[in-house]
């Protein structure tokens, strides 16, 4: 009888701590989850009047989200050819590079720079880790065609970083879009949530890398997110014309192994930059004339200029 009644307990000895160590990693997992997935609104750093540039502040919706609101900067080109859409990096605002905006202009490019959602002095909003933002981008363009008159072929984008990966996932959907410069973007975000989680928590990078399983399965569970869905490099390959790519040699945050799977998958030649011994998203601030050189050649080329 004895031996009957220990076995029992031997099972919980061995269920229970095992149950605890499931639960305080699913918690963690999920914590970790919601705090990687917080964005930062940070204030603007320039203005418009910085540059001298006349501007229109200006708000619309994300595409199928009518209660948030997004908020930006209209800089118009006088008799413009195009208009270029800004897409920042996280926890940056519509401020970043804004002094490439001049030579845009004078180059006849209009200029929609705006806040992503949770940024800047758009409504706050959960991050999307790239899915839902591709809808305020999507809004973005809508805007331009309905209150600016913006017409299909006529309008580009140029992301950096975060914005870049939005803007590779957008870009194939909407018609209306000519052309994407995509400016140091991952190939896929599951292969950067390790080093993610542990910049954007105080989670140790061991420890990000143990919950790497649980924080995918929380940000799906509790976010409705696919982080394993969000796959730039594929959605590249989904264009019918040549994008545009930059990336800095140096890059420690999205190595630059992340650039050559993009462009392999590519089916047309992309206008393609690696800039020398700069950090991650430096590549404007290092090489401001060879960078706006290069962009605008590829919006010439995608207008046939």
């Amino acid at each position: 009888m004895a031996s009957r009644t220990s076995r029992p307990k031997r099972i919980r000895r061995v269920v229970i701590p095992v149950v605890i160590l499931a639960l305080i990693y699913a918690a963690v997992s999920f914590y970790i989850a919601d705090s990687a997935l917080d964005a930062e609104a940070n204030p603007l750093d320039e203005h418009p009047q910085d540059f001298a540039l006349h501007y229109e502040e200006v708000e619309f919706t994300p595409r199928g989200w009518p209660t948030t609101v997004l908020r930006g900067w209209w800089l118009p080109a006088p008799d413009a050819r195009a208009t270029v859409i800004r897409v920042h990096g996280i926890d940056s605002n519509r401020s970043s590079m804004l002094a490439m905006a001049p030579t845009l202009i004078e180059s006849g490019y209009s200029v929609l720079a705006f806040d992503l959602r949770g940024h800047g002095e758009s409504d706050q909003a959960q991050m999307g880790a790239g899915v839902h933002e591709q809808d305020d981008l999507l809004g973005a363009v809508d805007y331009l065609v309905r209150e600016r008159g913006a017409e299909a072929g006529a309008i580009f984008l140029h992301g950096n970083s975060y914005g870049a990966a939005i803007a590779l996932m957008s870009g194939w959907r909407e018609p209306a879009v000519a052309g994407v410069f995509a400016d140091s973007s991952f190939a896929s975000l599951s292969d950067l949530v390790v080093q993610e989680v542990a910049r954007r928590t105080s989670a140790p990078s061991w420890l990000a890398s143990v919950l790497r399983p649980g924080v995918i399965l929380m940000a799906r569970l509790s976010k409705g997110i696919d982080i394993e869905g969000v796959y730039p490099a594929g959605d590249a390959a989904r264009y019918s014309y040549a994008i545009g790519l930059a990336h800095c040699e140096m890059d420690d945050r999205i190595p630059i192994s992340h650039l050559e799977r993009i462009r392999t998958g590519l089916r047309h030649t992309p206008r393609l930059t690696v800039y020398e011994g700069c950090a991650h998203g430096d590549a404007w601030d290092d090489y401001p004339g060879r960078y706006e050189a290069a962009l605008i050649a590829y919006l010439d080329e995608r207008l046939g200029l």
